[in-house]
């Protein structure tokens, strides 16, 4: 194939209707796929549909007619058993079919449980078929703390049917330089994400500060960092608040909550729980600056792409990051903020406090961040992966 695909599907079994991080980067994906000038084709689950797909646009702020459908697959059980294979059977069958009236450029998926079929699909149709590793199953021994059932089951999935696909979609260098250490022999290229919109404001942030962190409140994201740096500014006499967009369920809300009252925070600290992406841009309209305060550990290293980064960027917000590799390579010309050493509370309330005490820093950073956003916006980061593809594909073909 000498030009730029033209029909992509991208597959994901993740039920859009979840308050899951999966959802908004899927969506976004196939989002960036359509903007760069791609006839895509989004297959997820729901547990219940929309009349049409655009009204899961509609729910993220999109209007505007894409070149997107949005094929949703309602979650069923067969034979009283709930199954992901149920998904993946009726997606590819329908993907055949699309292919006969249509044909498919190239599929992508997320899923290490898709991975047979990506595999299947290729061998009957000879459909490129690409794998977009969000996290690194093959080695577990680099992740002691991961899942051992599904992970057991993802590294015999990665281990069969990697070879067999036509390139892998990393997210960053650091995740895939991994994959190159592993499979010397396959095609791996970093085909990172980016963001789906940008708004931002003129008002002076520094005047009512606010941190602001979104995402999930899992405390290996780093939130009791997050949370001890907040207590020694409050020490510091800087009482500045603090605003956490997300939450998922009370599993992950509890154990914050009991973390801010042992801090005597309780007061100082907005827990929004998972509310509607409207709601999530109205309140980081507000933030002045934006934390990631991830944690060491294998995953945050080197296989993480927050979506976090990309909301703070949308914003032009200025963010405060531990120094990781996976967060480094999003940032070749420099931080639009600052870089600390992970779990480090005193550093980053040290960085925090830094830029709120700077305007001629705080500016800086703000600038840099707008820079980003429109570097990162997914209409370009959709053509690069586009770019991607077409290379693969062209190698892989060359090798055959």
């Amino acid at each position: 194939m000498n030009s730029t695909p033209s029909t992509v599907v991208y597959v994901n079994k993740v039920h859009l209707d979840d308050a899951l991080p999966a959802v908004n980067f899927t969506l976004f994906n196939a989002i960036g796929l359509a903007l760069a000038g791609a006839d895509t084709h989004l297959f997820v689950q729901v547990w219940q549909d929309y009349p049409d797909g655009t009204g899961w646009l509609k729910k993220f702020g999109f209007n505007d007619p894409l070149s997107l459908s949005i094929h949703q697959i309602p979650d069923r059980r067969f034979f009283g058993i709930k199954s992901n294979q149920w998904f993946y059977l009726r997606t590819f069958r329908a993907i055949r079919k699309l292919h006969k009236s249509k044909p498919v450029s190239a599929v992508i998926s997320r899923d290490p449980g898709a991975l047979p079929y990506l595999v299947r699909l290729k061998k009957r149709l000879g459909i490129p078929v690409f794998y977009q590793p969000h996290n690194f199953y093959l080695d577990l021994s680099l992740q002691p703390d991961i899942n051992p059932k599904n992970a057991t089951k993802y590294h015999r999935l990665e281990t069969t049917y990697l070879p067999g696909v036509d390139g892998l979609l990393c997210l960053q260098e650091a995740q895939a330089d991994w994959y190159r250490r592993y499979l010397p022999d396959q095609q791996v290229v970093a085909s990172r994400p980016g963001l789906v919109s940008h708004r931002f404001s003129d008002q002076d942030r520094l005047k009512n500060p606010l941190i602001g962190y979104s995402g999930s409140l899992q405390l290996k994201k780093g939130i009791r960092v997050l949370l001890q740096a907040l207590r020694l500014l409050h020490d510091r006499g800087r009482k500045v608040p603090l605003v956490l967009i997300g939450g998922r369920n009370s599993d992950e809300i509890i154990p914050v909550q009991e973390e801010i009252a042992t801090l005597g925070l309780t007061n100082a600290v907005t827990i929004t729980g998972w509310i509607p992406f409207p709601e999530v841009e109205a309140w980081l309209d507000q933030v002045t600056i934006g934390v990631l305060p991830l944690t060491t550990g294998f995953y945050n290293q080197y296989l993480t792409a927050p979506n976090k980064l990309f909301d703070y960027l949308s914003h032009g917000i200025p963010v405060v990051a531990s120094d990781l590799p996976s967060v480094r390579d999003f940032f070749p010309d420099g931080v639009p903020g600052d870089l600390v050493p992970p779990d480090d509370s005193h550093a980053l309330a040290a960085a925090l406090e830094s830029l709120l005490n700077n305007p001629d820093q705080y500016n800086f950073a703000k600038d840099r961040s707008r820079q980003l956003a429109l570097q990162y916006h997914w209409k370009n980061q959709g053509a690069i992966m586009l770019g991607h593809l077409t290379q693969l594909i062209l190698k892989k073909s060359a090798h055959v």
